[in-house]
């Protein structure tokens, strides 16, 4: 059997792969301008580039975030929800008020909802800002959920317990007209999308029972979630550092199905699952804050676990990637390998991610050093059930991109030929092919006659089906064999 490895590189021809590629720092390569090939001209096609992150921060805390909110900061715990941000942000009590002491036992104190006495602090809830809220007390569709003590009812707006007509003061109501003897208030939602309830007897120093719902939002509650536009002046933190000032400061936020992608044509994600945030950051030394992607589209995408600069990933309790517009884990994101559809466990989506990552920068050798250019064509697909990128129909990709590898999370699993010949990978953790005096290899892994077991057979492939049959490879990509 005589089988050809393609323009593998001479150095793969003779020895066994023990030479390591071009050295890594302690940071990703200098960030250059971002080239990218257009989609519109060629649908099969997608562009790709070096740099992994294209950030200078790798990671961003869950905890110690601090979000705005009624013009001040407030501390809150992150957490990632589909492709965005979710800030949790504790409710807090904000002050007293007359309403809530003890009413004087001695003359005829004063009763219903309107008196300045004998209230107690019944909960918080959370709201859509402009939103008709509906606040009742047991089910006012049911007359056996009955309150007792003929409860009264008021709301304010925000954090902050308030009097009758007083400053913050929503509504209030009392059980006059309840089938059930239970109070119902409505009232516009406020624009901090928090309002507090106080509630008690008609009379004071009666006994009286209630519980209290919402129709809308959520009643009662200890936090607000804050999300999308939400965001905006949030301030995230990386932990601490010697390269630049903690915080990460959010200054717009978008939903990537109003947002156009940098390379063709079309929405950055049109599911509406995903937000895009502008951040900036201090670096060490600075008086002025600068962008977190400086290449490219100003825009980054929360994606959840970690990769080191080995491009090694790890899942993390602790933080997550905010990964720029011009690297690979956005553009892996983008192309759709998106790890939170695998749900609370990482899945094959989250493998084909990482997998991606690896490919789209072609990291031959598994240690976070690319071997390609910026704007490079490539033409990705995958195995995965159902296939997020389905495999190119034949006749419809341009002449010049053939087979160039499968892929999995450490590498290429076998290869038919190199990006660029001119980057030659010499540290491939790959076998190289051993020749017999005519020419055919006598060590292809595919050869099921080869003398040569695993470890010592030459992972040689020429198609996907090669790849995924003989190797376990699930991501897979054409390529044009470049040269400058």
């Amino acid at each position: 059997m005589k089988l050809r490895l393609r323009l593998l590189p001479p150095c793969l021809l003779g020895v066994l792969l023990a030479a390591c590629g071009p050295t890594l720092d302690d940071v990703e390569a200098p960030l250059a301008q971002q080239a990218f090939a257009g989609d519109e001209d060629d649908p099969d096609s997608h562009s790709q580039g070096t740099q992994l992150h294209a950030a200078p921060v790798r990671a961003v805390q869950y905890d110690n975030a601090l979000v705005r909110h009624d013009g001040a900061h407030r501390e809150a715990r992150l957490l990632l929800k589909a492709g965005g941000i979710v800030a949790v942000m504790p409710l807090i009590v904000n002050g007293s008020t007359r309403s809530l002491q003890r009413c004087s036992p001695t003359g005829s104190p004063p009763t219903g909802e309107t008196r300045n006495c004998g209230f107690i602090l019944d909960g918080q809830g959370v709201c859509t800002p402009g939103t008709r809220v509906n606040l009742v007390g047991g089910n006012s569709n049911s007359t056996r959920d009955r309150c007792e003590g003929a409860p009264v009812l008021r709301v304010c707006s925000g954090e902050a317990p308030c009097e009758h007509l007083g400053p913050g003061y929503l509504a209030s109501g009392n059980s006059t007209f309840s089938m059930n003897a239970c109070p119902a208030v409505e009232f516009v939602c406020p624009d901090s999308g928090v309002y507090t309830a106080l509630a008690g007897p008609a009379a004071p120093f009666t006994s009286w029972t209630m519980e209290v719902s919402a129709r809308k939002g959520t009643y009662p509650t200890t936090h607000k979630m804050m999300k999308g536009e939400e965001l905006t002046g949030a301030r995230l933190y990386q932990g601490a550092t010697t390269s630049a000032q903690p915080w990460l400061d959010i200054v717009d936020v978008v939903n990537a199905r109003e947002n156009p992608v940098s390379e063709g044509s079309g929405a950055w994600d049109p599911s509406g699952q995903t937000y895009l945030y502008q951040v900036r950051y201090t670096p060490s030394g600075g008086t002025a804050s600068v962008p977190l992607c400086s290449l490219g589209a100003n825009w980054a995408v929360p994606v959840k676990g970690l990769f080191n600069l080995q491009g090694a990933r790890t899942e993390s309790t602790s933080s997550f990637t905010l990964g720029c517009d011009a690297g690979v884990i956005a553009k892996c994101y983008r192309w759709g390998y998106q790890p939170w559809r695998d749900g609370a466990q990482p899945g094959p989506i989250t493998e084909a991610h990482w997998s991606c990552t690896r490919m789209a920068r072609a990291d031959y050798c598994g240690v976070g050093t690319s071997f390609t250019q910026d704007g490079t064509r490539i033409r990705p697909w995958d195995a995965l059930t159902p296939a997020i990128i389905a495999p190119p129909e034949p006749n419809t990709s341009p002449e010049d991109l053939t087979f160039e590898a499968g892929w999995n999370t450490t590498g290429p699993t076998c290869l038919s030929h190199l990006r660029w010949q001119h980057l030659t990978a010499s540290c491939v953790p790959l076998n190289p092919p051993i020749y017999d005096a005519n020419g055919n290899i006598v060590n292809d892994c595919r050869d099921p006659n080869t003398p040569y077991g695993p470890g010592k057979c030459a992972e040689i492939c020429d198609t996907a089906e090669e790849a995924a049959l003989f190797y376990g490879s699930r991501v897979f990509n054409n390529s044009a064999i470049n040269t400058l």
